[in-house]
């Protein structure tokens, strides 16, 4: 089994059509929790050149069909679970700066 999050190549600048990709795609009708990004890296060395953007969504309705149903399963974890099952460092680190924005936003 392979954990990854959703990424998708379009154009960080349309936070809109971002959110619709993840609708279509992942039958996830998601808003921004935060409107900046919460961390950026470099893509690994198996994917094409650029940068990762990384924003922390909120799901508001997660639909039974969608488009890419077949390709990924979804699976919700506490934050202690997905650092434990993701073996990628930067993802890791991302995981920690996700939790921490959430403590610094609920204080």
């Amino acid at each position: 089994m392979r954990w990854e999050f959703h990424t998708t190549p379009y154009d960080s600048d349309d936070l809109e059509q971002l959110l619709r990709v993840f609708a279509t795609d992942l039958g996830l009708e998601c808003s921004f929790r935060f409107p900046e990004p919460i961390d950026q890296f470099p893509t690994s060395r198996h994917e094409a050149p650029g940068d990762i953007h990384a924003y922390l969504l909120r799901v508001d309705v997660e639909y039974s069909a969608w488009r890419r149903r077949d390709e990924f399963r979804r699976r919700w974890c506490l934050s202690d679970e997905a650092q434990s099952r993701v073996r990628r460092k930067p993802i890791q680190r991302l995981i920690d700066n996700a939790v921490r924005k959430l403590e610094e936003w609920k204080s």
